[in-house]
C-alpha cells in the first residue's frame, strides 16, 4: 500500500535561507572582532564583555567587544528562527506549531532571565593568551570535530570539549562553554544544508524541544555549581557510555510508515544514496519527549547538543530512519544549546581566544560533513565514531589522575 502523503506545509526551504542569512552575520561580526584584535594587539580577544559593558565597548569599537556581540548574534539566531517559524505556522493557519514554537522562544528567553537572576559572574577559571599555534590547532579541531559531530547527530560537541582540555590544556568549564557556542553554530551551518534537502523533521523537533529546552536551562544553572573535576568525570562517563552504545546498539526497527498522527509530525525525504522517497511516521513520542529532558540537562551541563541521547532514541525506539534522526537531532542542536550557552555568557566562562578559532572551524567543517552524510553508509563511520569516543574519554580519564596536559590558566 502507498503511504500516505504528507498534508501539511514544509517551511524547510523558508528556514534553511533564514538560518544561513544570520549565521552569516553572526560570524562576520566574530571575524571583524578577530581582525581588529590581531591587527591592533597582535592577538585574538581573551573574555567576552559582560552585558553591562557591552554598549560602551561597541561605541570605542573594541574587538572584544565586537567579538562578544558576533557571539551573541550567533546564539540569538536559533530564537530568533523559533520567532520565524511560529510567524510562519500562524500565516499557514497551524495553529498547534505556531503555539509551540512562540512557547519554546518563551523558554530560551524565561533560562536567559534565570541566569540574571542567578546573578552574573567572572568566571571561576581562567586563561592565559593562547599561541598562535594553539588557535590554529583549535580551528583544525573544531572543523574536524563537526564534521564527524554533523553526520552522527551530534552537535560536535563530544568531541570537542575533550579535545580542548585534553589536548590543549583548556581548564574545562570554558571548554565546555566553547563547545556550547560550537554547537550552535554547528547546527546552524549543518541544519541549514540538510533542511534545504528537507530532511530534519521541523515538526517533530519541535515537539520534543519542549522538554529538551527545560531540561538545558536547569543544566546550565547547575554547571557554574558544578566542580571542573566532577565535570569532566561525567563527560568522560557520557562518552564511554555512548561509545559502547554505539558498537553494540541494535538497529533500529523497522520504519512505521501508516497509522495515525494526532500532532501531525509524519516526515518525508529523499535519500540521495539510494535515490528513493522515504516516509516514516515517528513511534512512541512520550519515550522521545522524556529522552528529550535529560540530554537537555546534560546539554546544559556539558555543552553538548543533547544528540548523544536524543538521536539513539529516535533511531532505535521512536522508529525514524537513521538520516532524519540524525538531521532532526542537529536541528534541535542549537535550539536546545542556546538557552544554557546564554547562561554560560552572563557567568563569564566564554573566552574568545578559544570561541573564535572555533566558531570558524566549525563553519568549514559543518558544511563538508552535512555533504559528505548523504554520500557516506553509516557503518564504517560508526566504528571510527565509537574509537574516537573512547579514546577522548580516556583521555579525560588520565586527566582525572594528574596525567596529560595541565589546565592552561
Amino acid at each position: 500500500m502507498t503511504p500516505e502523503p504528507l498534508r501539511h506545509h514544509d517551511p524547510s526551504t523558508g528556514i534553511a535561507v533564514f538560518l544561513r542569512s544570520l549565521l552569516a552575520v553572526g560570524v562576520s561580526i566574530v571575524l571583524l572582532g578577530a581582525v581588529l584584535g590581531l591587527t591592533r594587539d597582535g592577538r585574538l580577544p581573551l573574555g567576552t564583555v559582560p552585558p553591562g559593558s557591552l554598549l560602551a565597548g561597541l561605541q570605542r569599537l573594541e574587538p572584544a567587544a565586537l567579538a562578544t556581540l558576533g557571539v551573541l548574534a550567533l546564539l540569538a539566531t536559533p530564537p530568533s528562527a523559533l520567532v520565524w517559524l511560529a510567524i510562519n505556522f500562524a500565516r499557514e493557519r497551524d495553529r498547534r506549531f505556531a503555539a509551540i514554537s512562540a512557547g519554546l522562544f518563551t523558554l530560551v528567553c524565561l533560562g536567559l532571565l534565570a541566569a540574571f537572576l542567578a546573578g552574573a559572574g567572572e568566571g571561576t577559571e581562567s586563561l592565559r593568551p593562547p599561541t598562535g599555534w594553539m588557535e590554529v590547532g583549535v580551528f583544525f579541531a573544531a572543523a574536524a570535530a563537526s564534521a564527524l559531530g554533523v553526520q552522527v547527530g551530534l552537535g560536535g560537541a563530544a568531541f570537542l570539549v575533550p579535545m580542548l582540555s585534553g589536548f590543549f590544556g583548556v581548564p574545562m568549564k570554558l571548554a565546555i562553554a566553547a563547545g556550547a557556542v560550537s554547537v550552535v553554530v554547528n547546527s546552524l551551518a549543518g541544519s541549514s544544508t540538510y533542511l534545504r534537502d528537507r530532511i530534519p523533521n521541523i515538526r517533530l523537533g519541535l515537539v520534543l524541544e519542549m522538554t529538551t529546552l527545560v531540561g538545558a536551562i536547569i543544566g546550565g544553572l547547575l554547571v557554574v555549581q558544578v566542580a571542573p573535576a566532577a565535570l569532566r568525570a561525567i563527560f568522560a562517563m557520557v562518552l564511554i557510555g555512548l561509545a559502547v552504545r554505539v558498537m553494540t546498539r541494535a538497529h533500529g526497527g523497522e520504519v512505521v510508515r501508516e497509522g495515525d498522527d494526532p500532532l501531525g509530525v509524519r516526515g518525508a525525504y529523499h535519500d540521495g544514496a539510494t535515490g528513493e522517497e522515504v516516509v516514516y511516521l515517528p513511534q512512541r513520542l512520550h519515550m522521545g519527549a522524556a529522552a528529550g529532558f535529560v540530554g537537555g540537562v546534560l546539554s546544559g551541563l556539558l555543552g553538548l547538543a543533547g544528540g548523544v541521547i536524543k538521536m539513539p532514541v529516535m533511531h532505535s525506539i521512536m522508529r525514524m530512519p537513521l538520516k532524519a534522526a540524525a538531521a532532526t537531532s542537529v536541528f534541535m542542536g542549537g535550539i536546545t544549546v542556546s538557552a544554557s550557552a546564554y547562561i554560560y555568557y552572563v557567568h563569564g566562562i566564554i573566552d574568545l581566544a578559544i570561541a573564535i578559532p572555533a566558531v570558524l572551524g566549525i563553519q568549514v567543517g559543518s558544511r563538508a560533513g552535512a555533504r559528505m552524510a548523504r554520500r557516506l553508509s553509516g557503518a564504517a563511520l560508526e566504528r571510527v565514531f565509537a574509537l574516537v569516543l573512547m579514546g577522548l574519554a580516556t583521555l579525560l580519564v588520565l586527566q582525572l589522575f594528574g596525567i596529560g596536559p595541565a589546565p592552561a590558566s
